[in-house]
C-alpha cells in the first residue's frame, strides 16, 4: 500500500497551458487535469526534464494566470509536475477564486471539475 502525503489540496481543473522555458525560450501546449495552490500536473508526452525553470500561463474560464514554476519531475510519454516558485498575488487571487468555484458549486463536485471549455 502507498501513501501519499499532499502538501495541499488537489483540484480537479480541466485547463490549457502554455509552458514556456525560460532558458531557453522553448515553448510547449499542453493540458492540465490537477491543479493545486502550490503546483500542477501537465499531461505532455514531451515533458521538459527535471528542474527546469518554467512559466506556466494556464487558461480557464477566460482567465489567464501567469506562474513561474520549476519541473519537480518527469514521466517520459506521460507528463511533468510543476511546482509554483513565484505567484503574484493577482494570480494567486485568481486560483482561489478557480478552488472557491469547485468547493462551492455541488454541480461541479458531482461533476469532479471545471474546465476551460474547450473540447479535449
Amino acid at each position: 500500500m502507498t501513501i501519499e502525503l499532499r502538501r495541499a489540496t488537489r483540484y480537479p481543473i480541466v485547463a490549457s497551458v502554455e509552458i514556456r522555458e525560460r532558458r531557453t525560450d522553448i515553448r510547449v501546449r499542453a493540458r492540465t487535469s490537477d491543479l493545486s495552490i502550490i503546483g500542477r500536473y501537465v499531461d505532455t508526452l514531451n515533458p521538459l526534464p527535471t528542474g527546469t525553470d518554467v512559466e506556466l500561463r494556464i487558461l480557464c474560464n477566460n482567465e489567464i494566470v501567469a506562474i513561474l514554476g520549476a519541473v519537480a519531475y518527469a514521466k517520459a510519454n506521460m507528463g511533468m509536475g510543476v511546482e509554483f516558485v513565484e505567484v503574484p498575488v493577482n494570480q494567486l487571487k485568481v486560483l482561489q477564486k478557480w478552488f472557491d468555484k469547485i468547493e462551492r458549486s455541488p454541480l461541479t463536485k458531482e461533476a469532479g471539475a471545471i474546465s476551460d471549455g474547450e473540447s479535449k
